[in-house]
């Protein structure tokens, strides 16, 4: 039997594994639960390919070893970087850790030591749009100056944009760089004069290049998530996709959530600048992959747009985003906003636009605006609810007559933090889940195919909607003591927990199980939902009592909400009770409205009109918060008359 000790934990991000102490390296631990990682030399601590940041409890480590020192600089061991295959918790501090807040150990990944894909949404429902992007690129043949016309180059350049085809993009007070100035005698007078010249939103000549480049006119859209980034290579002449990438996104390594890393920002004198740089180096590393894939050059990008909530919006501008989590929650600056690539260090075409959609208010951000674009929900005739779900949760709510948003505080766990067993959607992650309710064996599917390693969010749904069906647990979230009496319901610390998956079927050896508090962290996560809808329709209410104010239809948009079970999501009362047919799935909506933003400059201007009508709804300060919360964190609520369709639901106790 392994030195394994339940009272300590390490958690493990971004992949949101948490595991108990074991007497190994963290390398050994890591390919002990089936994380596959690099390593050249195969953990004999030779390569140095194994960084891992040491978050919290770098105290109780060994000392930095020989190996260690010598692969490794000062600054990283003073900055808490040391090799997974060396470090190790120090056995001497086990009696005083285990009085410690757990977990004890967070440690992060890095995502060129993990070589697990992880299964992030990239695609997502797209209404038809008309193309009219900001950047055109035009072919010229200018003509060349003589003794008899001794017209300027610019001039000249000028007079053949004038002459161009159904060409509107010239005036007077067309601008160009003053480098790139320099780059136009070259280029012309490399090119016999026949030259391709991108001009920006009909203001400014942003490059300039030989012979008839047109084909290659790119623009790149980006979602930036609170732990996923995905970035859409796209051709602005026929809007299609070329290639796309996505990534974890680096940030989580100074914090999962957007409270956390606003607290290290302000606790750390270079925290923004550190979190700055992170998330650009995710998105730079995605314009090369995506490049790559579509064999063209970053430089032949000429413009990006951005979504994301209003904190990521921030650090990516290298704006201080303090002021969002202090109340009245006020960004630094709200409307769309134009910069130069250069200026942000983004690495496509320098003189290229960086476009960042409008922010609604609050933690309701650029990301909620993406929501409302790509769904068009203000068009809607019946009153709908869009719910983007995530660790920062966003709840749309209207028609063609109201619009309102507000923001929750969902937490991780449906990424599978703070769960036992719980993980990101990856290969070896439980996603789907059934039990019989006569005998309780369970059935499941997982990513993959492969042997489970843990759950993922949707296999969380599915597992508490069937152990509420098989009675398992009770409408409070407590286990049923009526149900004890089953193989698969053991104890450990004497505490209760349900079997998913027995030892002999996992490739991590041992059992998967869902105990109390993961039970609880999903009845956290479904009733700030549920209780943020609530709240959002009854200030709409307040504001208009004549309304019909009943959901009709449902958007469910992200990754979690793509991928679960539209019942199952009804049954443990995270969304209304209205028929699946009324449900639609979105899937990453945000990044669409990113896509539509780069396609279509009408957008734009439509999203900052949007502002106007949009009610934001601060949920959390509500005076009737608490008591809604308390009311939804029963299955599916405390009032079944919410859930009249839910028929089991008279035969499943209380408490």
């Amino acid at each position: 039997m392994e030195n394994q000790n339940k009272n300590i934990l390490i958690d493990f991000e971004p992949i949101s594994r948490r595991v108990y102490y074991l007497d190994k390296t963290f390398y050994e631990i890591l390919l002990k639960i089936n994380v596959p990682i690099q390593s050249l030399c195969g953990g004999s601590g030779t390569c140095g390919k194994c960084k891992i940041l040491i978050q919290k409890g770098s105290e109780y480590l060994i000392p930095p070893t020989n190996d260690e020192q010598k692969l490794l600089s000062e600054n990283d061991l003073a900055n808490g970087w040391r090799l997974a295959c060396r470090a190790k918790i120090d056995s001497t501090f086990l009696k005083s850790l285990e009085k410690k807040d757990k977990p004890q150990f967070r440690i992060f990944l890095p995502e060129d030591f993990l070589l697990e894909d992880f299964k992030i949404l990239t695609s997502g429902a797209q209404k038809e749009i008309n193309l009219n992007p900001t950047v055109k690129k035009i072919y010229l043949e200018v003509e060349k100056p003589s003794l008899e016309k001794p017209i300027s180059d610019f001039e000249r350049v000028l007079n053949a944009i004038k002459t161009y085809q159904n060409t509107q993009m010239c005036n007077e007070s067309l601008y160009i760089d003053i480098n790139l100035l320099n780059k136009l005698s070259r280029i012309l007078r490399e090119s016999d004069h026949k030259i391709t010249i991108t001009i920006w939103n009909e203001k400014e000549i942003i490059d300039v290049e030989t012979g008839d480049l047109i084909q290659h006119n790119y623009g790149i859209a980006f979602d930036i998530g609170t732990t996923t980034i995905v970035g859409y290579l796209m051709n602005l002449n026929n809007g299609k996709i070329y290639s796309l990438a996505s990534k974890l996104n680096q940030q989580t390594a100074y914090g999962e959530d957007l409270i956390t890393r606003i607290t290290y920002i302000r606790n750390h004198e270079n925290g923004l600048e550190k979190l700055n740089a992170a998330v650009l180096e995710g998105l730079n590393d995605i314009i090369v992959k995506t490049c790559e894939k579509a064999k063209i050059q970053p430089s032949q990008i000429y413009e990006a747009t951005v979504v994301g909530n209003s904190v990521m919006h921030h650090i990516f501008l290298g704006l201080n985003p303090i002021n969002i989590g202090l109340s009245p929650y006020v960004p630094l600056v709200q409307k769309g906003l134009n910069y130069k690539a250069k200026g942000l260090d983004l690495n496509i075409c320098h003189r290229g636009n960086v476009y960042s959609a409008p922010l609604v208010a609050g933690f309701v951000g650029a990301d909620t605006m993406g929501v409302i674009l790509s769904s068009k929900i203000e068009d809607e005739k019946e009153l709908t609810l869009a719910i983007d779900i995530g660790t920062n949760g966003e709840l749309v709510i209207g028609n063609q007559n109201i619009l309102a948003t507000g923001s929750c505080a969902a937490g991780s766990a449906l990424e599978g933090a703070h769960i036992k067993d719980g993980m990101r959607a990856a290969a070896g992650a439980i996603e789907r889940i059934k039990i019989e309710p006569d005998t309780l064996d369970v059935t499941y599917a997982t990513i993959k195919n492969k042997k489970p390693i843990g759950i993922c969010g949707s296999g969380l749904v599915d597992a508490i909607a069937e152990m509420l069906k098989a009675k398992i647990i009770m409408r409070s979230g407590n286990f049923n003591k009526n149900s004890i009496d089953n193989e698969r319901l053991i104890r450990t610390d004497h505490k209760l927990e349900f079997v998913i998956a027995k030892k002999e079927e996992t490739s991590i050896g041992r059992e998967i199980s869902l105990s109390q508090n993961d039970i609880r962290q999903m009845q956290m996560a479904k009733a700030a939902f549920y209780s943020g809808m609530r709240i959002i329709l009854k200030k709409l209410k307040s504001i208009n009592d004549s309304m019909d104010l009943d959901i009709k239809q449902i958007f469910l948009a992200g990754a979690f909400g793509n991928y679960i079970d539209k019942e199952n999501t009804k049954f443990i009362g995270m969304i209304p009770d209205i028929p699946n047919e009324k449900i639609f799935q979105i899937g990453n909506a945000a990044g669409t409205g990113a896509q539509i933003c780069l396609l279509n400059k009408d957008y734009r201007q439509t999203a900052q009109d949007l502002l106007n009508r949009i009610k934001y709804v601060e949920i959390a300060t509500d005076k009737t918060f608490q008591r809604e919360y308390a009311e939804a964190m029963y299955f599916p609520h405390l009032n079944l008359e919410y859930f009249p369709s839910l028929k089991e639901y008279t035969n499943i106790p209380k408490r």
